[in-house]
């Protein structure tokens, strides 16, 4: 018999009775995974609750700033509340092998059975667990989960992570009369997507990028995505799950403003092979702050870099160029970012000056943009 021993309250009983498809167990209890004892001072938040009652089984975690409810159904025999140690059970769990697992109330106690398998684990009564928040009344759209998923992948990656810029840690989601457009940057690189088919209601909110992350992990393909709006709150309901968030408050720099309009040069450029080569050259860049450059002239691209402890590098790229020659320096990682979220096997840049924002955009695609500042000197 496997235990853990944890700290409970005297003379608290638990009563439930409930079987579950392990796999759909499974499934949910890793959706729970980065939510529960995400460093929580409060103890009750490294727990999961079990809710079981007629209609089946639901899994709940939350850290208070983002909730996950998941339904996995199941036969219930005994209906009931509990709430269960999310490290040990998810641990267990995953080491189970079966069909099916059973969870039955044993005093203060849970049972957890799977085949030749039993392990009890100490349970705490599901009374103090925070209610999860339900977003209702406010602005209601539904969007195909790919496209979602798309979407948002298009320019997470830009979001800050620095948490004294609050405004920065999120994605904009603007959704418009005439289409949605979704953008994140950190004051260095712009991700902006658009799609022009518009939701049905306008809302601009800022969504944590912490969030972002869970719901791209819980959309699967095919899925429709119920979204609600509500004062300082978004919930995403999906099939068998719903992702509940609070917002970031605040207003939204004004990120237009920085989008190149004109350019003298202008180049067009497989994005592997560019790529490939910037990451060459930011192994001769360590110690100059992640620095490479990109040389246009009419004979193509070179990418340079040069670190004085290491050496040098220099290679050339094929590239179309037109419109001049120039020499600009950029952070390696900030232009590999964007290349990689592309899904077009070429990109075009354009360039105004050594100093001005550079734009990347993949090949023939119009609602795609990345804006990357150079490095000055």
């Amino acid at each position: 018999m496997m235990t853990k021993d944890i700290s409970i309250k005297e003379g608290v009983g638990v009563d439930i009775s409930v079987s579950m498809v392990l796999s759909k167990f499974k499934t949910a209890l890793s959706a729970m995974e980065r939510v529960v004892g995400s460093r929580s001072t409060l103890p009750i938040l490294n727990n999961v609750l079990i809710k079981a009652d007629k209609n089946g089984v639901e899994l709940i975690g939350t850290d208070l700033e983002i909730g996950i409810k998941f339904f996995i159904g199941g036969k219930v025999d005994q209906e009931g509340s509990i709430t269960i140690p999310g490290k040990t059970l998810i641990t267990l769990v995953n080491s189970l092998h079966g069909e099916t697992v059973v969870l039955q109330g044993r005093g203060n106690n849970i049972e957890v059975k799977c085949g030749d398998i039993r392990a009890t684990i100490n349970a705490t009564p599901a009374d103090d667990y925070p209610i999860l928040p339900e977003v209702e009344g406010g602005k209601s759209v539904k969007i195909g989960g790919d496209k979602l998923k798309q979407m948002l992948s298009a320019v997470d990656f830009s979001a800050s992570r620095d948490e004294s810029r609050q405004l920065l840690t999120g994605v904009l989601v603007n959704s418009k009369a005439d289409g949605l457009v979704m953008a994140a940057t950190d004051s260095y690189r712009l991700s902006e997507v658009e799609d022009k088919k518009p939701l049905g209601e306008e809302f601009k909110v800022i969504i944590p990028a912490k969030t972002i992350v869970e719901l791209k992990r819980l959309v699967k393909e095919g899925d429709q995505v119920e979204v609600r709006v509500e004062d300082s709150q978004i919930m995403f309901v999906m099939d068998s799950v719903v992702l509940v968030s609070r917002l970031i408050e605040g207003e939204y720099p004004n990120y237009q403003q920085i989008i190149p309009t004109e350019s003298n040069i202008s180049a067009l450029v497989d994005v592997q092979e560019l790529m490939d080569a910037i990451k060459s050259a930011s192994v001769f860049s360590v110690d100059g702050g992640n620095s490479i450059k990109l040389v246009f002239d009419s004979t193509g691209l070179k990418v340079t870099s040069e670190a004085s402890q290491v050496g040098n590098f220099d290679g050339s790229v094929e590239a179309k160029v037109e419109g001049g020659s120039e020499e600009v320096g950029f952070n390696a990682k900030y232009v590999l970012d964007g290349l990689a979220s592309f899904d077009t096997p070429k990109c075009e840049l354009k360039i105004g000056s050594k100093t001005s924002p550079v734009l990347f955009t993949p090949s023939g695609v119009e609602n795609r943009r990345y804006i990357v500042m150079p490095l000055r000197g």
